[in-house]
């Protein structure tokens, strides 16, 4: 039973502290895989601030919603094409749901991939869209290759992904090199601005270098 409140005083309300849940992209194995593959460390729901880049070998329908101030509608939708044209890109982008590292592994065949807790086009925060890259001579499947000219992208390059029937065109801002085995190498998926992340491997560097390309969010067409 509740001890009565003797004080006259009304009891403060309790404090949640919200939990950050970092996710570690887990290994996978072969020659002609050096995509990038991000999954849980558990089955639960979440909406992490970062992502953390470790342990990685080579590798819409529209949806109305009221805007966080609540004042207005907007429009949002997931992804389901990216084009690049200075680098002659135009591929799909895939939705996987799924958080198990394999049926992940196996879509990429299919071509990129939107991180599942990363942000949907035209809502705040970061949209993380990861696929493959090869240098090896002779790939049978194409999407192996999917990302393999974003590291030539420069500051003020366009990108623009499709979805909803709408385009959402980013500009790029930066494109480094992490490593996995830094510690510190962490995307972030925070709910400030609406930006874009694309990640693939540099395979020419070795087997735990990534790209990580960041792209402001510019326009609506």
């Amino acid at each position: 039973m509740t001890r009565p409140n003797t004080t006259g005083k009304r009891a403060p309300a309790p404090v949640f502290a919200a939990a950050t849940i970092v996710i570690f992209f887990l290994s996978l194995s072969a020659a002609e895989s050096v995509g990038f593959v991000p999954c849980y460390v558990d089955g639960t729901e979440c909406a992490p601030e970062t992502v953390s880049l470790s342990n990685l070998p080579e590798l819409g329908t529209d949806i109305e919603v009221k805007s966080r101030s609540g004042e207005m509608p907007q429009y949002v939708a997931l992804p389901d094409g990216i084009v690049i044209s200075d680098i002659d890109l135009d591929l799909p982008v895939q939705n996987v749901e799924s958080r198990d590292i394999d049926v992940l592994y196996e879509n990429l065949k299919n071509g990129p991939i939107r991180y599942v807790d990363s942000a949907r086009l035209g809502e705040e925060g970061n949209v993380l869209i990861f696929g493959h890259s090869s240098r090896l001579p002779v790939v049978k499947n194409q999407m192996y290759k999917a990302f393999n000219r974003i590291s030539e992208l420069e500051r003020g390059d366009s990108i623009t992904i499709s979805g909803g029937g709408r385009k959402y065109v980013y500009s790029v801002v930066s494109v480094e090199k992490m490593d996995v085995k830094d510690p510190t190498s962490v995307i972030s998926l925070g709910n400030v601005g609406k930006r874009l992340t694309l990640v693939t491997c540099d395979t020419l560097t070795g087997e735990t270098a990534r790209f990580v390309l960041e792209a402001d969010f510019v326009a609506v067409l």
